[in-house]
């Protein structure tokens, strides 16, 4: 190729260029990019797998209000929730009971500290079937059933890989999560399964995760659950009601989370309307409120 042939291909090039710049900054006049803030952008939140249906529900009125906000819910077992933040594929998490000591140690090294702030109230409790004549257990009780090597004709149930279940009843007895013993069941659905059909078997799980599978059709009134009471001669017993649950009756009560990495605008702005406007939503599921919902009285 010669020179002026070369000159007369760079010039048209140049040209071509010089005629796209216009169209080119239109285009990124026309699609500005999303602003990142308490209110719009986009971010995972990770869920214990029970907490799915109330964080959708959370999710979808705080978009109403704010639409540019976008937030994917991606559920987990409890032991991967958290993981999920440390990994970075997620931004905020929503779990039931405190980190364990490994969990909040291995966080304190990042160079972004976590916050976590309480926004409801959850609990543990214990199901049998309707035939089984227990009706009444003290905590202490309810413990040496699952801490005892031998069982005396009752097969305690738990589900295998919800470690923080596990590691927040061991705590409530005083005892390590290791020296629970109970048969692992892949799924809340099947230990309550087990314990529907099963006169001996006695269920641990979180009332959540109880009122989930009611909610979704899948137990009806074939599990009954036990009334627990302290370890106090003397004292009432009590079933884990929303409002004995808010007003710490009931004796195995969980503060749920919210746990993100401080810094972070739109995970903040999303935890500041679950302590706030979410208390509502909270108060009319499953789960109780962490805060008294206000209430305003017209007077005429």
């Amino acid at each position: 190729m010669n020179n002026k042939a070369y000159q007369k291909r760079a010039a048209l090039v140049i040209n071509a260029l010089l005629l796209l710049s216009p169209l080119l900054l239109l285009l990124n006049c026309s699609q500005p990019a999303t602003v990142e803030t308490a209110r719009s952008g986009q971010m995972t939140l990770a869920v214990d797998r029970q907490f799915m249906d109330i964080a959708g529900t959370q999710r979808e009125l705080f978009t109403r209000y704010y639409p540019d906000a976008h937030i994917t819910i991606t559920p987990s077992s409890s032991g991967k929730t958290l993981k999920h933040l440390l990994e970075s594929t997620a931004r905020a998490a929503l779990i039931s009971g405190e980190p364990e000591a490994g969990e909040d140690s291995l966080f304190s090294t990042l160079h972004h500290p976590l916050r976590r702030e309480p926004v409801a109230r959850d609990a543990i409790v214990c199901i049998v079937n309707p035939l089984n004549p227990l009706n009444t257990l003290s905590v202490q009780e309810l413990g040496s059933l699952f801490s005892e090597k031998e069982h005396n004709g009752t097969t305690p149930l738990i589900t295998a890989d919800d470690y923080r279940l596990q590691s927040v009843f061991a705590a409530s007895i005083g005892i390590h999560k290791k020296n629970l013993h109970a048969q692992g069941c892949i799924s809340e659905n099947e230990l309550i399964k087990r314990v529907s059909v099963d006169t001996k078997a006695v269920g641990l799980l979180f009332h959540s995760s109880l009122a989930g599978a009611r909610g979704a059709g899948k137990v009806q009134s074939n599990v009954k659950i036990i009334s627990l009471k302290q370890n106090s001669d003397g004292a009432q017993f009590f079933q884990p009601t929303q409002q004995n649950i808010f007003e710490g009756r009931y004796p195995l009560v969980t503060t749920v989370y919210y746990v993100y990495y401080s810094g972070d605008a739109l995970a903040a702005g999303f935890g500041s309307w679950l302590s706030s406007s979410g208390q509502k939503v909270f108060e009319r599921s499953f789960l109780a409120p962490y805060k008294g919902v206000e209430r305003t009285i017209i007077l005429k």
